[in-house]
């Protein structure tokens, strides 16, 4: 073996660790959020192809998200996280938690998407299109009961707590507060695949590796 092929060796081998505990991220089109026709969820499309219209266009968009193009939920109506030892207080649903309720939250079509002319027909919804309740999906306006969100992270609310971190700590930044330093729902899920084969949309290939990010144990 030459130098030159033990150090190429050498390199692949000291590597191949990290290769290997990197689970690989699911394309969208194998997810639950597929929600085309050619979706692997029960919840789909009857003949709508495309796959990324249900929350983003190009065009005539809302100012909600990123190229938002789904119908949003309005604010006010959720009971929130709220515990006598909490110090942090959760707001009324914003940012991209905000844009997961707009089907999560069970009140709005899955299809109630601008700028096509009207919704998207839709097979095994409820009788107004939204996901049924009873589904583990659909979770209502009652959010009491999740982990919090929608409430802002800061140095002032975990520094000095012996179970919180400051600053989160992912050193390959897939968890992460929003662009306001907010919790929401895509810091633990990832709503376009996962790395878990066991959580949906999970951000990590395990429960313990998204919540030690902020949670110290």
């Amino acid at each position: 073996m030459t130098t030159r092929t033990a150090v190429i060796a050498s390199i692949v081998l000291m590597a191949a660790p990290l290769w290997l505990g990197a689970a690989r991220r699911t394309s969208i089109l194998e997810t639950k959020h597929n929600l085309s026709s050619s979706g692997k969820g029960e919840i789909k499309a009857l003949s709508e192809t495309r796959v990324c219209i249900f929350c983003h266009s190009s065009h005539n968009t809302s100012a909600e998200g990123p190229l938002w193009n789904h119908e949003t939920t309005a604010p006010g109506k959720f009971k929130m996280y709220e515990r006598s030892t909490m110090e942090a207080k959760p707001e009324q649903p914003n940012g991209a938690t905000k844009l997961c309720l707009s089907c999560h939250d069970g009140t709005i079509a899955v299809g109630a998407v601008l700028g096509h002319g009207g919704p998207i027909a839709m097979k095994s919804t409820g009788a107004s299109g939204e996901i049924p309740a009873g589904k583990k999906s659909s979770l209502g306006t009652d959010l009491s009961g999740t982990h919090p969100v929608s409430f802002k992270y800061g140095q002032d609310l975990a520094v000095g707590k012996t179970n919180l971190r400051w600053p989160p700590v992912d050193p390959e930044g897939d968890v992460k507060l929003d662009a306001d330093g907010y919790v929401q729902c895509t810091i633990c899920h990832d709503p376009h695949g996962s790395r878990s084969d066991k959580y949906p949309f999970w951000q990590k290939s395990t429960f313990g590796q998204v919540c030690q990010v902020c949670h110290a144990y």
